[in-house]
């Protein structure tokens, strides 16, 4: 194949353009983004949050069959003039909201329910406040029928957020993540009702451990995209506000994790300004030293994963902003470290995501990756593993090849087999990838090696004449 035929360096030009002016980076990591992690996203962080009674306070299963007498029994203990009675009810609600009946479901939709739980709003009663609240909590936690009938009570919720009862903040807060992650539509209509402000000031401001948890959840949520009001975050000095806050709470595991999210959602859809902002706060740093020593403890993947996607996220811009995170002390060697585990298929992934930007960004960035020693545990994720983490691992191979010109360093006499099988699937960016690593081998090793190896392979060659067959057949 002649220099002028041959398939561009596509590995790199997904994540970089080599041309400043044409860089439109963002948009094609996002979009790649959302094809690889979309089911990821929603088994490692809930987009909702259920607030479950605990065990001890619960006289009910959350599982029951609920009947219209039920729902008269409820409607009657909310209106009940006693305090206990409707406290009580209450509770028993929060609980059955948990995971609602149909019947349940009706009376939310159709019924009287909301009209109830507001009522509580104007009374003086901290106590039933509180617990009207959980339940508008829950039912925002719901699919989006049930979700968008909390939604006109969002200026409550607001003027919540403000109060100085910290129970009645946490609570408000925790309903506006839940309505904040229902979609475009509702973040919008919240952005509206003036939520962005006080939910970021409540980040910055609080020194209350679950108040701070909450709001990070809260503000994630109406971070997330689409959005028209993205670049407002900034103008409210978000990333500012969270890196002070990490600094204060870099202690608390629970709290660095939630504010991770924060800067995970921010450096995923930033300018490459907004990036260089992120960076300038330093919170890169302490995000890394608690990740670095996190894995020392050999605690559990989960906490990684929002660190190791923000991550990912800046080394997806540019060139530059990639060598930074290079150069940062820690940065490479906990990629390395969190590839090598086996502990954690979510983080592995992640750290596969962020390795394949940092490959895709220049040779100096792929020789301090292969001399970190990554290399071995590329070739047993490609050998091992299922396909959806081959191919991850496969990105990061293709670029230390074609950008880093090391192709003679891997260790091609186990790759090629594995690379043929790309060839052979159904997937079109497996097969991609399969046939760019054996262009690769053509023209970069030496005495004729990549034909060579080639045939080493059963059904090597076949599988090239039958993939230039089925293109001469679709061409024609």
């Amino acid at each position: 194949m002649s220099n002028n035929d041959k398939p561009p360096p596509r590995f790199k030009e997904l994540y970089k353009q080599q041309q400043p002016a044409n860089r439109d980076v963002r948009h094609r990591r996002l979009v790649h983004e959302a094809q690889l992690r979309r089911l990821q996203r929603e088994q490692v962080f809930m987009d909702k949050r259920l607030r479950y009674r605990l065990p001890q306070e619960s006289e009910t299963e959350s599982e029951y069959e609920f009947t219209p007498s039920d729902t008269k029994h409820i409607i009657n203990g909310l209106k009940s003039t006693r305090h206990d009675e409707r406290v009580d009810t209450l509770k028993n609600l929060i609980t059955k909201l948990e995971q609602p009946s149909e019947e349940l479901r009706r009376f939310v939709l159709e019924g009287s329910c909301m009209e109830l739980l507001t009522k509580f709003f104007s009374t003086a009663d901290a106590d039933e406040k509180l617990h009207s609240l959980w339940c508008l909590t829950n039912i925002a936690a719901n699919e989006g029928r049930l979700a968008e009938k909390v939604l006109p009570a969002a200026p409550y919720l607001l003027s919540l957020v403000t109060s100085d009862n910290v129970e009645l903040q946490n609570q408000a807060a925790w309903a506006l993540g839940n309505l904040a992650a229902e979609g475009e539509k509702t973040r919008e209509t919240l952005h509206a009702n003036g939520v962005l402000k006080p939910l970021v000031d409540l980040l910055g401001s609080t020194t209350d451990e679950a108040i701070l948890q909450t709001a990070c959840f809260a503000v994630s949520n109406m971070a997330r995209k689409p959005n028209s009001y993205f670049d407002e975050l900034f103008d409210l000095k978000l990333p500012q506000l969270a890196a002070k806050q990490l600094t204060v709470f870099k202690e608390h595991q629970n709290c660095v994790t939630e504010l991770a999210w924060v800067f995970a959602y921010l450096a995923a859809s930033s300018s490459e300004k907004q990036v260089d902002e992120i960076l300038a706060t330093g919170a890169v740093d302490t995000l890394l030293q608690s990740a670095v020593e996190y894995v020392k403890a050999d605690a559990p993947g989960a906490p990684l994963i929002p660190v190791i996607r923000t991550l990912g996220n800046i080394a997806a811009g540019t060139d530059a902003q990639t060598s930074s995170l290079v150069g940062t002390n820690g940065f490479v060697g906990l990629l390395v470290r969190c590839i090598e585990s086996t502990s954690s298929r979510a983080v592995e992934k992640e750290a596969l995501w962020a390795l394949s930007c940092v490959t895709a960004s220049g040779k100096a960035d792929v020789d301090a990756v292969v001399d970190a020693g990554v290399v071995p545990d590329l070739v047993r994720i490609i050998e091992k593993q299922n396909f959806d983490i081959k191919k991850e691992a496969a990105f990061s191979l293709l670029n230390i090849a074609i950008i880093g010109g090391r192709a003679a360093d891997l260790p091609n006499e186990r790759l090629i087999a594995e690379f043929v099988e790309f060839i052979k699937s159904q997937d079109e960016e497996l097969v991609r990838m399969g046939v760019q690593y054996v262009a690769i081998a053509f023209e970069q090793l030496p005495d004729s090696k990549g034909p060579d190896l080639l045939r080493t392979v059963v059904g090597g060659i076949d599988a090239l004449e039958n993939l230039i067959a089925v293109t001469t057949d679709d061409d024609t």
